[in-house]
């Protein structure tokens, strides 16, 4: 009896390290996949930059072979500019996002206990802190657009 103890209870320590480098795997799969869509969402928002600075160029041209003196005076010219400013803010938080997936523990033999919900809710607290400790430190008002003068 005892031997087949030994060998039932090996067994057993087997196959749960089997499911946890499993759940390692899987978390780190996880990871790679919601990074690799961040990115995704980055390009998309790089294209659009390049879109508006087009669109930018063109309107400036535009307004200054019409002769108008202050192009940023205009209400068009100022609604790109905020998009560029908009998309760069939003490729920022992309790009905070992934520093925080990047830093998210793997699900290990240690977290046996806990769901996948609770872990990922702990990674979205860890997350949601992070964003509102960096959205403290960048109130830098050199990033705006410049306001019309009134």
């Amino acid at each position: 009896m005892g031997f087949e103890n030994n060998i039932k209870k090996g067994a057993e320590s087997g196959i749960q390290a089997i499911k946890d480098g499993t759940n390692v795997v899987f978390s780190e799969v996880s990871k790679l996949l919601k990074i690799s869509e961040k990115k995704i969402d980055i390009n998309s928002f790089k294209k659009k930059i390049e879109k508006n600075y087009t669109t930018l160029g063109e309107l400036v041209h535009r307004y200054l072979t019409d002769g108008v003196t202050n192009p940023l005076d205009q209400a068009d010219v100022r609604e790109v500019l905020q998009n560029i400013y908009n998309y760069n803010e939003k490729i920022q938080e992309l790009q905070s996002e992934i520093e925080i997936i990047k830093s998210m523990k793997p699900i290990s033999a240690e977290d046996n206990g806990k769901t996948n919900e609770v872990q990922d809710n702990e990674n979205a607290e860890m997350e949601e802190q992070k964003l509102n400790e960096e959205e403290k430190t960048t109130d830098n008002p050199m990033e705006k657009p410049p306001e019309k003068e009134t």
